[in-house]
This record gives structure tokens, C-alpha cells and sequence, in this order.
């Protein structure tokens, strides 16, 4: 039958024209991959993604501690008290602490590559209660031997500017936590501290910056961060979501409220220690992410997936035309319009990089459109028949370029369009006797 063997050649040339549509996918994925290898290169330059962890009061312990220990290696040797000196490390939790901060965002470039860069202002507010050491068997005495404020950081090279201050007595901040799973930070000595049960109460200001993400880790009671900035597409994800958000064109707003209820950091906290790793802490993390809302790059590999759809679509009009107008259309003609249709993606692509998704997209879907209806015209034996394709063609790209943007509604749009196409095609299709049509004409006597 023509007919069957003109549907195998048309479905030959779809699952050949998968090669260089995966090749493209793979380019796609190339560039992403450098992009990110940009990215990482500016934060190297500047600073990281940056994890806060809220004001931590270390304090170490010291006690006297008599034991019972035997002299000598005579075990018949009677036990005598020695004295020992230890000294505990202990991390307390915050009751409260409130943060008000401002994020101020730029974009670095680095070629046709670029990354976000923020910086935080913030005013850090937090109380602190010091702790009732617990007594020890054979303690002879205690005393509180150090008390310091620490502050965790992602990576210290984003600090601009830090002020810390304890009851209203300006501290001197240093380098480092001394605390093993808190690698990045400062810390800072409080004086005069010697009474367990007093309240410590500290104000800081910092100024911090990092590339694309900020997140806090709520080790408190009672935490509150308060966030301004001035980017218009940020993500909010982590252990919680904001209690209050606004999210405007010239930026956004958004308030963060947990309890030791909500998170149990200040259990976590004291079942790590400051010397083991603290995993259980991570998860309790709230973030902000700096997204780009068009992603040339993701929007790209989004559009190549719907690929085969646009090849099966186009090339069922054509075949379309064929049979409603006695038209004849070579599998040479089909392979043509197939490699047009795939050269589409890697000119968005390609004007992407330069020129943003948005318009890339027009310009591409632009030339597409009129150099296969302007070819088909050709080959259908009519103007008026190219340009129907190219008006049908426009469409599918309008409507791919709605799907791209309308994530959440992507399937929705999805089947309607489907559904549109097959009830058109069962319209138009449904007076033609397909056996007459595929069957080879009788002999001529």
C-alpha cells in the first residue's frame, strides 16, 4: 500500500530527526553545566551561598573534682583522693532572637554568564540566659571560666562589616567558633560574666555577602527574621516558609517566625555538643533563593522535550494536505522541513545567550515560520498553502511559548491542545474512504 509505506517513511524521518534533537538536548546540558561552573568560580572570587546560624552563647565550665584512685601498682594499696581540674564546653540557645535585615542584590558577568550577588544588612538581636551547671560527683568547686557570643557563617569572606555588643559594652569579634560543626564564623569574649542564671543581653550588626542563596538556622526559643530586598523572583524554601511575604515588581518582603516548638533546634543543638557534627541542625534551615525567572538554559531544554510533539504535528498537517488536496510531498521534503523545525532549538539557544529568552524565542520561531512557509509553498503548488502552514506553525510555537511560561499549567494546556488537534483532524478527515485511498488503482484494460 502507498499509503502504509508513506506513514512508515514519515514515521522513519521522526525517529531519525531524534539524533540531532538529542544532540541538542546534550548541548543544552554542556552550557548549563558551564554556566554553573561560572557561578562557582564568581562565588570562589567573592563568597559562597551563606547559612547564618543565629547567635550561640559558648561557655566553658570549670570544676575541681576529687576522685578515689589507687597509688602505685600495689592493689593492696589503699585509695587516697586526688584532685583533678576539668573543664566543659557547653552551647546554649538564644530565648529569643530577632533579626531585621535589608538584602541588596547585583549581577556579576563573566562572559555571556553572569551570577547573583547579595548583600544582607542585618541587625541581630538575641538574649541569652546563662546556664545552671549541673554538678559533677566529688565537684569540689565550679566556676564560669569563659563565656563567648558566636556567630556561624557559609564562608567569612563575605563579612563587610560586623559590631557586636553584650549588655551595652562594645566586644572585640575574632576569627573562628571553636566549635567543630560551625567551621566558618566569629566569635567574640564576654567579659564579666560569672553568675549562673544572669541574662546577657547582645546586639549586632553585619553586613554579609554571598552568591544566590542565604538561608539562617533558627537556634532559639523564640526566632524572627525579618527580610527586605529588592529582587522580584525570590524563592522561599527550607524547614518553613514565611508567616508573611509580599512580593512586588521592585522586590519583596518577608517575615520568618519560629519556635523551639516548631524546629527543636535547641534540643538539636544540645544533643550535638560543640565538638560532634550537628546534621539534625540542617534541617531546620529557612532560605531564600535568588531565582532567575527565565533560565535560557532551562527554558530551552524545557522547549526540545516537546520536540517530538512538533515534529509529529507538522508533519501530520503536511501528510494532511497531501490527502485532502492531491498533493504529492517527497520523504526528501519531509527530512528538510524536520531539520528546520530542530534547527529552531539551537537558535534559541544560541540568541539566548546574547539576547535573552524572551526575544530569542521570536526571532527563532520568527525565522522558522518563514523559511518552511515559504518552502512548502513551493512544494504544495501554492502560496495560499504555505502560508496556511506557516499561520498553523505560528500557532504551535504561540502555544509552546505559553506552556514554557505557564509551568504549573503545562499538562492542562498540554492535553487541550492535543484534544484541539485530533478533533480538527477527525473533522476534516472524516468523509475520506482511507481504503479507496491506499488501496493501488485498478489496471487499465
Amino acid at each position: 500500500m502507498r499509503l502504509g509505506r508513506k506513514l512508515l517513511a514519515i514515521g522513519g524521518l521522526i525517529l531519525l530527526l531524534l539524533i540531532p534533537l538529542a544532540l541538542l538536548d546534550g548541548l543544552v546540558d554542556e552550557r548549563q553545566q558551564r554556566a554553573a561552573e561560572v557561578v562557582a568560580d564568581i562565588a570562589q572570587a567573592s563568597a559562597n551561598a551563606q547559612r547564618v546560624t543565629a547567635p550561640l552563647l559558648r561557655v566553658e565550665i570549670e570544676r575541681v573534682v576529687r576522685r578515689m584512685e589507687r597509688v602505685g601498682s600495689d592493689e593492696r594499696a589503699p585509695s587516697q583522693p586526688v584532685d583533678y581540674t576539668e573543664v566543659e564546653t557547653v552551647l546554649v540557645a538564644a530565648d529569643a532572637v530577632d533579626v531585621n535585615a535589608t538584602l541588596g542584590t547585583e549581577t556579576r558577568q563573566r562572559g555571556l554568564f553572569d551570577a547573583r550577588i547579595f548583600q544582607q544588612k542585618a541587625e541581630i538581636s538575641a538574649r541569652f540566659r546563662v546556664p545552671v551547671p549541673r554538678e559533677v560527683p566529688g565537684q569540689l568547686s565550679m566556676r564560669l571560666r569563659d563565656a563567648r557570643w558566636v556567630l556561624g557563617l557559609g564562608d567569612n569572606r563575605g563579612i563587610t562589616a560586623l559590631t557586636v555588643k553584650a549588655n551595652g559594652r562594645a566586644l572585640q569579634p575574632e576569627p573562628g567558633t571553636g566549635v567543630a560543626w560551625l567551621p566558618e564564623g566569629v566569635q567574640a569574649a564576654i567579659p564579666g560574666v560569672a553568675t549562673p542564671g544572669a541574662v546577657i543581653e547582645t546586639a549586632a550588626t553585619l553586613e554579609l555577602t554571598g552568591t544566590s542563596q542565604l538561608a539562617w538556622l533558627p537556634v532559639a526559643e523564640d526566632f524572627r527574621w525579618r527580610l527586605a530586598g529588592d529582587w522580584p523572583h525570590p524563592r522561599f524554601a527550607g524547614f518553613a516558609l514565611p508567616v508573611q511575604r509580599e512580593v512586588r515588581a521592585d522586590g519583596f518582603s518577608a517575615e520568618w517566625r519560629l519556635s523551639s516548638l516548631a524546629s527543636q533546634a535547641p534540643q538539636r543543638l544540645a544533643a550535638c555538643g560543640p565538638e560532634s557534627h550537628c546534621p539534625g541542625l540542617d534541617a531546620t534551615a529557612v532560605s531564600l533563593e535568588l531565582l532567575d525567572p527565565v533560565d535560557r538554559y532551562l527554558m530551552t531544554d524545557r522547549a526540545i522535550k516537546y520536540a517530538l510533539l512538533f515534529l509529529g504535528l507538522v508533519f501530520g498537517a503536511v501528510f494532511l494536505l497531501e490527502v485532502l488536496r492531491g498533493a504529492s510531498v517527497h520523504p526528501l521534503h519531509y527530512l528538510l522541513v524536520g531539520l528546520a523545525l530542530a534547527l529552531f532549538f539551537l537558535l534559541l539557544l544560541a540568541l539566548a545567550e546574547h539576547l535573552g529568552f524572551g526575544l530569542a524565542y521570536a526571532l527563532a520561531a520568527g525565522a522558522c515560520i518563514a523559511l518552511i512557509g515559504y518552502y512548502l509553498s513551493g512544494v504544495l503548488g501554492g502560496a495560499k498553502r504555505g502560508l496556511g502552514l506557516a499561520a498553523l506553525l505560528g500557532a504551535l510555537y504561540g502555544a509552546l511559548y505559553g506552556l514554557l511560561q505557564s509551568e504549573d499549567h503545562a499538562l492542562l494546556l498540554g492535553a487541550v491542545l492535543l484534544f484541539g488537534v485530533l478533533a480538527a483532524t477527525m473533522v476534516l478527515t472524516r468523509r475520506i474512504d482511507w481504503a479507496q485511498l491506499g488501496s493501488a488503482p485498478p489496471p487499465v484494460p
